[in-house]
This record gives structure tokens, sequence and C-alpha cells, in this order.
């Protein structure tokens, strides 16, 4: 089975270790820093019955993924965005409470409703902006289930970019042959070279 351009499988403990390629998970281009990214997968049953029970089913899984400074600034920029709706529409609501009338005056009465909408578009737009952003833009995981016969759990990196692919799967190829002749294999020293910062 052939998986599309943008999907890498890894095991877990290769991201919790941080072992990749220098390699822009987002861009291909040489990496210059690491962020952090968390995975979670939840049963597709465990939709039906709600939000607590997704977060209770859900297997996790969190690492650092190579990235340009260019594509973590886009990253944050996007993220923050919609999370600055969130406090927006309370300073909305703020307001509107302030300029609510004590009389019957149609002004002021309008500029709160304003307001009061304001306020709930900012914090919908707000709610589904983070909930797309962690969907639609920047790398994803899907942390699969724990297989017989596997002492760990395999992740399938998806929205990576076709570069970063390439690099993970010939550093895979090269630990598999090392792995693979006893005789040639050389252990490596200390910590990995890249590590986030």
């Amino acid at each position: 089975m052939i998986s599309p351009p943008d999907r890498v499988t890894i095991w877990q403990s290769q991201l919790t270790a941080n072992d990749f390629p220098p390699v822009c998970a987002m861009s291909g281009q040489p990496a210059e820093t690491w962020h952090k990214f968390r995975f979670a997968t939840a049963p597709p049953w465990a939709f039906l019955l709600g939000a607590i029970v997704v977060a209770a089913l859900s297997r996790r899984a969190s690492g650092y993924l190579p990235l340009t400074r260019a594509s973590l600034k886009k990253l944050r920029l996007v993220t923050w965005t919609f999370v600055g709706l969130l406090p927006l529409a309370v300073v909305f609501w703020v307001a509107a409470a302030l300029v609510a009338p004590s009389d019957s005056d149609p002004t002021r009465s309008a500029i709160t409703g304003i307001l009061v909408l304001m306020g709930f578009i900012s914090l919908i737009v707000g709610l589904i902006g983070v909930i797309l952003r962690a969907r639609f833009y920047g790398p994803t995981g899907k942390v699969m289930e724990q297989q017989p016969g596997y002492y760990e759990p395999v992740i399938e990196l998806q929205r990576v970019h076709p570069n970063f692919v390439a690099a993970v799967r010939q550093r895979q190829q090269v630990r598999a042959a090392q792995y693979g002749s006893p005789a040639q294999f050389q252990p490596q020293p200390g910590p990995y070279p890249y590590q986030p910062g």
C-alpha cells in the first residue's frame, strides 16, 4: 500500500526522542528550530458519547518536530489570530454592559445590542478557528493502537512536507540497515545533536 507523499509512519519513541533529521516538517527547508506538537486520536465511536469520553479514550503522543523560523511564525500567527478572538468576545460583552442604558435610550440600546452580537461572533469564529487550525493547518498525527508483538504504538504524521518524509524514511532505512547487520552497528554517542531549544 502506497501512502500519500505528505505522510510518514514513525514510532512513538522517535517522536518522544525528537529523532528527526533537521528538515522542516512544513516547508522542507533546513530546520532552524523545534516546536512541540501534541497528537490525540480517539476511537470513531467515542464522538457519539461526548467530549469528555473522547478526551478520556484518546491515544496521545507528543514531541518536537523540526521547523524553520518562518514556518513557526506562520503557525503561531494562525493559532493566535483565532485564540485572540476569544478574549475579544469578553471585551465586547464588558463594553456592552458599560454602555447598556439605564433608561429607554434607543441609541444606547442599539449600541449594546451590536456589542453583544459582536461578542458572540468573536466567540464563535474564535472557537471554530481554533478547532479548524488544529485540524487543517500544520502537521497532524494519527496515533495508532499498539499492535500485538510491538513494544510501542505507531504514529502517522500527516500534512508534512515531502522533503521531510523522504529524510525521515532515509534515516529509518539507515537505522534498519545498521540493526540488520550487527557487525557494522556502531552505537550513537550521547544525546541527539538537534534538541529543541
